[in-house]
């Protein structure tokens, strides 16, 4: 039902909320100290244990009437959202997480937009992460209308924060997804964008700060993030692009084993390709094992061991060996000495307990560089650097070339040895 003339529309923003007791206030009075004078905040709570629901209890007392809250079990975020979106009553519907922030004018700019355009169901705008101080990491890479659905195969190109929806909607194309635990706002968006593909505006404004951190479903669970977009596209369009699992293998290298994953990097990539295989089409899942498979990182990384070498296996002139556990009392590393001059490898080690040594290997060939864990050495994680001053570049050598990378030497394989 649309407002009366010269009223403002009740736009109700609901907020799902689990533990996030140190960010809650800030993401609830980002809504709260709006401009706008039509504004209900509705808080659906998990059962948290931490501080959030003594912090609700203040900000009542404070705000009165424009927010409610309730805290109880529920099955996930989807299920949070849905109790909130069934309760809400405002005509208009903003979705804030409780770990996010709304940007000043953020309310009363959609909510004069969807007002104008009573064609319009969905908007959404510009919005930046930050990180857990609210210091702006980068903007959010936004696509304007007028988009196809099928661009959500290169990636979701909406920030769930930054978005309005008329409430009636959910009507149309039924609440959240409750089986997915993290995609269920992309899931909604092609849903969205689907039945309503002339209906959806885009303001150029600044309506939202995404807040990264540890916790928050984007870092923590960036497998399953990926395994759910892959299966939501193949529901939606017959296929997924199979960039989304190379772009999880790409976090995991970037990270493992310091990273919230640290389990066996191999077995982890070999299990979430098999949950994926159904929703690929076989001619791309199959060229997406073997890129994998042929990826000397993927090739050399061991359970609790990665080398940051390039993928063919050659060493940059700073490589990084990161390393988790204490077990092991040596690290040895298998290179291969093939540079085309011939000329002499100096390296300089360096490892996180101290110690450091250098080397010179005169001889062309397979050589081993053994790098020594003290016994007492009792960090969870460490790394080793091997510096080189010696690197190469292949096009200066090779005209025909056009490998422009500062090269070493190849690293064949890496052990973790419990002999002295």
């Amino acid at each position: 039902m649309s407002s009366p003339a010269n009223t403002a529309a009740l736009v109700t923003v609901v907020m799902p909320s689990f533990n996030q007791g140190r960010f809650i206030e800030a993401a609830a009075r980002s809504v709260l100290e709006q401009d706008y004078p039509a504004l209900e905040l509705l808080i659906v709570d998990g059962g948290s244990t931490d501080g959030t629901l003594p912090c609700l209890e203040r900000l009542l007392g404070v705000f009165g009437n424009k927010l409610r809250w309730l805290s109880e079990n529920d099955s996930g975020p989807a299920n949070a959202i849905n109790k909130a979106l069934q309760l809400a009553r405002g005509e208009f519907v903003g979705w804030l997480n409780s770990d996010d922030l709304y940007a000043p004018g953020a309310v009363a700019t959609a909510a004069a937009y969807l007002t104008a355009h009573p064609q319009t169901v969905m908007v959404y705008g510009e919005a930046e992460h930050v990180d857990e101080t609210g210091m702006r990491l980068a903007a959010y890479p936004t696509r304007r209308p007028p988009v196809a659905p099928e661009t959500f195969q290169e990636g979701c190109f909406i920030c769930q924060p930054s978005v309005f929806l008329r409430r009636e909607v959910f009507d149309t194309v039924g609440l959240l997804d409750e089986s997915l635990a993290t995609a269920f706002d992309f899931e909604l968006w092609i849903r969205l964008f689907h039945a309503f593909p002339e209906r959806i505006a885009f303001i150029d404004h600044l309506l939202a700060r995404s807040r990264l951190h540890a916790d928050c479903i984007t870092s923590s669970q960036r497998r399953l993030v990926a395994i759910e977009n892959i299966r939501i596209l193949g529901k939606h369009f017959d296929y997924a692009k199979p960039h989304w699992m190379l772009t999880y293998v790409e976090e995991l290298y970037a990270s493992y084993p310091h990273g919230n994953d640290s389990s066996a990097l191999q077995a982890n990539v070999q299990a979430a390709l098999n949950e994926v295989e159904s929703s690929l089409q076989e001619r791309d899942f199959i060229q997406l094992k073997d890129l994998i498979a042929r990826d000397a990182r993927f090739q050399l990384a061991l359970p609790g061991l990665f080398a940051g070498v390039y993928s063919d296996g050659w060493t940059p002139p700073q490589l990084l060996i990161r390393v988790r556990g204490t077990g092991a009392k040596r690290v040895l590393l298998h290179c291969d000495h093939c540079r085309p001059d011939h000329r002499p490898l100096r390296l300089a080690v360096r490892a996180s307990w101290g110690d450091a040594f250098s080397l010179t290997v005169d001889k062309i060939g397979r050589f081993e560089l053994a790098i020594p864990v003290p016994e007492n050495y009792v960090e969870t994680n460490y790394a080793i650097i091997v510096d080189s001053l010696d690197a190469f570049v292949p096009e200066h050598s090779d005209a025909e070339s056009a490998d422009e990378r500062a090269l070493v030497c190849k690293l064949l394989r890496v052990e973790l040895s419990s002999a002295s």
